[in-house]
């Protein structure tokens, strides 16, 4: 995760997160973004509780691409890092080992309303300046219900293989937005990313000085990737 490499101009964000579809959340919107992903291990803690546990892994996402940034320069940068779990009776419903585990995820969300909470950590800060920087933690819980999934429903999205790399095993963008009858709060959320809040908290962090673009859309400006 070589941060050192690319001259900071050549993009608005870092985004510390693999997920594709946070960068396609954000891309829409024009936003240039640095990819550094750190390979972290997300096993909850023993005894930690959901809530404990996405904003200790956001947090930690952010912080590893902080301390891999350059050490000079004095550029005003920014990082976010962001997770996502599905909770259901207190329990971390996290991606799926494999399709019977997938399988199992879907039967117990059937016909029931569980929680999607992602978290992030924003960090805004200049290089070399000892550590002046700015940094706002947010978790915005949306509530989801599921109606009752027929057995060979359950079959059929299995095989899709749409829950692959899914927190809960389950894309509401996707396929499965057939099983979806509520959905409260952030729509965003649920996909990976409540962009509402984490626009907000970048405007108020001073992060986002060319936001927003003359059109929003994907950024096809060098360095955009």
């Amino acid at each position: 995760m070589n941060l050192a490499s690319e001259a900071p101009a050549a993009f608005d964000l870092i985004l510390a997160s693999a997920s594709p579809r946070r960068r396609e959340l954000l891309e829409r919107l024009g936003l240039r973004l640095k990819l550094a992903a750190a390979d972290l291990d997300e096993t909850p803690l023993p005894g930690e509780r959901a809530g404990d546990c996405v904003r200790r892994l956001a947090a930690a996402k952010c912080d590893a691409a902080v301390a891999a940034l350059p050490s000079g320069g004095g550029e005003r940068l920014t990082v976010l890092g962001a997770d996502t779990i599905v909770i259901l009776d207190g329990d971390i419903l996290g991606k799926p080992r494999d399709e019977a585990d997938a399988r199992a995820m879907l039967v117990r969300l059937a016909g029931r309303r569980h929680e999607v909470t992602t978290a992030y950590r924003i960090w805004n800060g200049r290089l070399g300046t000892g550590g002046e920087a700015r940094v706002i933690d947010r978790a915005v819980t949306t509530l989801v219900a599921f109606r009752l999934i027929q057995p060979a429903e359950i079959d059929a999205y299995a095989a899709s293989g749409e829950w692959q790399g899914k927190a809960g095993g389950y894309a509401v963008q996707g396929i499965a937005a057939v099983f979806t009858t509520e959905l409260r709060g952030s729509h965003t959320n649920v996909i990976g990313l409540p962009l509402a809040e984490v626009v907000a908290d970048l405007i108020a962090a001073g992060a986002l000085g060319g936001y927003p673009p003359a059109a929003f859309g994907v950024p096809t400006a060098p360095g955009a990737r």
